[in-house]
């Protein structure tokens, strides 16, 4: 049986990891804004580096909504089940993937 304090427990560290990732990034962000190389070689590699980063960053946010959601989810008592079909989700789905909100089903239909 699905241990819901321990999913609970789990995503709360995931959005404490996450959100300490998305701190970094946009550090490194700014960093990298604040000096632009004044070698067009040089330049290119940082412009490359800050589409890359930026990629993360935007990556990070949206798991870190996802896991956001899932807590809510688990405070309001709807955790297991999916969101569109209303059906449980399955407990190896969730324990892989704690943030998720539709059942396989579902989500390959979509």
């Amino acid at each position: 049986m699905l241990d819901i304090n321990l999913m609970d427990a789990q995503l709360k560290q995931k959005q404490e990891e996450l959100e300490t990732r998305a701190k970094k990034l946009s550090d490194e962000l700014m960093h990298v804004n604040e000096e632009i190389s004044k070698d067009s070689e040089d330049r290119a590699q940082q412009l490359e580096n800050e589409e890359v980063a930026e990629e993360i960053a935007e990556q990070t946010q949206q798991e870190l909504q996802q896991v956001k959601h899932a807590i809510l989810r688990i405070k309001q008592g709807e955790y297991t089940r999916c969101e569109l079909c209303e059906e449980e989700i399955e407990q190896d789905r969730l324990m892989a993937l704690p943030y998720v909100s539709l059942c396989v089903q579902c989500a390959s239909d979509g």
